[in-house]
């Protein structure tokens, strides 16, 4: 079975583009728009890591990151600016590092959190 990952982002172009790399990669893709309906995907459905965009505003990727922390998903942010991770479950990826450390970060925290070989 394919690991599910919630890839939540208001990005039109970037948002296709990056779920396609993961569906290539061999995740299931739930997409979403909105806080609201990545929150609401969250308590009806499992998930194996939360991708928060950087179209995603500080207020509601906090609220999104201590969801999945309560939740016991880890939560992967997509950060030009390197921040410091607020929540202990967060993890900050520099999206210009490219594809393949994107990847390579959501291989390791699914397989740590979950055990998915």
């Amino acid at each position: 079975m394919r690991p599910a990952v919630l890839s939540i982002s208001t990005e039109r172009v970037l948002a296709p583009i990056r779920n396609a790399v993961l569906a290539h990669a061999g995740y299931g893709v739930i997409p979403a728009v909105t806080t609201e309906s990545a929150l609401d995907i969250l308590q009806r459905r499992h998930v194996c890591a939360i991708i928060i965009g950087n179209s995603i505003s500080a207020v509601e990727r906090h609220r999104l990151c201590i969801e999945g922390q309560k939740l016991g998903v880890a939560s992967i942010v997509l950060d030009p600016f390197d921040q410091i991770a607020e929540v202990k479950s967060e993890v900050h990826v520099n999206p210009l590092d490219g594809p393949e450390v994107f990847l390579d970060v959501l291989a390791s925290v699914v397989h740590r959190d979950h055990g998915v070989a």
